[in-house]
């Protein structure tokens, strides 16, 4: 019972084993003040099974505390010897402890043979001393003690290495999901920073041609610095990751946010010969809550998206409107669309419709949206484009 409540990489090594006293405890003070034992069973089988468990598997500390317990229920409930008693207990005591120590890669058969050679050692020890003094046993009655020794040396190793098998199993399995969610971890930053580098070098890139007003010089420097700072605060947000602060939101106007992020897209629109449109078809203020650097990481990652799924040129299509007091941004593109099986798999890690993409950038926008109390809706056909729906609480002004 204890080897089972009890796994190791989940309780520290003193919990574990002040619990295995505790429940050591609690069934000696029921089994002897309930049960009705032979004296001879209880020396040469209850003892060294539960002693060599204890010590075998769990160290000196559980060791000693039931060393303790049979021998005060040996001598002084059982009356037994106690010269025998603490002779015999002790010596199983130390090879025990001794072969605890080299437990390191040790087969189930191997262990049941120490096991069982621990066990028969003490039933040997116990009952030469005792045989010394002028005590005498039944053949018999030896005979089924050593055969119950056996057998529940051979039943206690099946279980303790059943046990430990699915423990080691288990954390195995979340080790391995550690590494992957740090590989995702990694993938999801390198994609992030990504889409604003690849802003900035669009507008560098235009930054170096000839006959550029001043203006425009100026008006391009601003976007490329702007991409520098976006991309070193999705940097900031990955390093705080483990260390999250409360965010605080704050009123966002849905169509000036998407007025103010298209100018980033345009150098990459222009060099796939797609035409962008913006249609706001509600006249006043689409005001939702949420952090303004969240929400335009999710237009850029979906817009961008739709850009390279029309590599051959194309109409990208963004409208906002108010439906019943939900405010609606509809991103819809004219591209390669999607068949429903691809559709129902979009935002899970690494699955992705391009060549080189990693399928984290949509898993991070639903994340996203999902923290803003936002809803993200697609709706595609194969060569009929693809339609990305966020749904937002509007806030209304007092």
């Amino acid at each position: 019972m204890f080897v089972i409540i009890t796994p190791r990489f989940s309780y520290s090594n003193n919990r574990r084993k002040l619990l295995f006293i505790a429940i050591l405890g609690l069934l000696s003070v029921i089994y002897l003040g309930l049960e009705q034992t032979d004296p001879l069973v209880y020396a040469l089988h209850l003892t060294p099974i539960s002693l060599t468990l204890a010590v075998l598997y769990e160290g000196m500390l559980p060791g000693i505390a039931t060393w303790a317990a049979f021998c005060i229920g040996g001598i002084f409930i059982m009356h037994n010897d106690p010269l025998t008693t603490l002779l015999s207990s002790v010596i199983l005591f130390a090879g025990g402890l001794l072969c605890h120590y080299k437990l390191e890669s040790v087969s189930q058969l191997r262990m049941s043979i120490r096991y069982f050679g621990l066990v028969f050692t003490h039933l040997t020890v116990y009952t030469t001393i005792s045989i010394m003094q002028g005590g005498s046993f039944e053949f018999r009655t030896l005979a089924l003690i050593s055969a119950a020794d056996l057998l529940s040396s051979l039943f206690i190793n099946y279980i303790y290495f059943h046990v430990k098998h699915q423990e080691r199993f288990q954390q195995e399995l979340i080790m391995s999901e550690k590494y992957q969610m740090i590989g995702h971890l990694a993938a999801s930053i390198s994609h992030e920073i990504r889409n604003p580098l690849t802003t900035t070098r669009g507008f560098l890139q235009l930054m170096g041609k000839e006959d550029l007003d001043r203006g425009t010089l100026d008006r391009y420097r601003k976007y490329a610095f702007e991409g520098v700072d976006l991309a070193s605060t999705i940097i900031t947000d990955y390093l705080n990751f483990s260390k999250p602060n409360e965010e605080k939101s704050q009123l966002l106007d849905v169509q000036a946010e998407i007025d103010g992020i298209i100018p980033w897209l345009q150098p990459y629109s222009a060099l796939s010969n797609i035409e962008i449109e913006i249609e706001h078809l509600s006249r006043e203020k689409l005001l939702i809550l949420g952090e303004p650097k969240k929400l335009q990481q999710c237009l850029l990652n979906v817009m961008k998206n739709a850009i390279e799924s029309m590599p051959d040129g194309g109409k990208l299509t963004v409208q906002t409107q108010l439906v019943q007091n939900s405010v609606h941004i509809t991103i819809r593109d004219t591209g390669a669309g999607m068949d429903k099986s691809q559709v129902k798999r979009l935002g899970k890690p690494y699955f992705t419709t391009k060549e080189k993409g990693t399928g984290l950038g949509l898993m991070v926008v639903m994340s996203m949206i999902k923290t803003m109390d936002g809803k993200i809706i697609f709706r595609s056909k194969p060569n009929e484009g693809t339609v990305c729906e966020l749904h937002f609480k509007q806030v209304e002004l007092k």
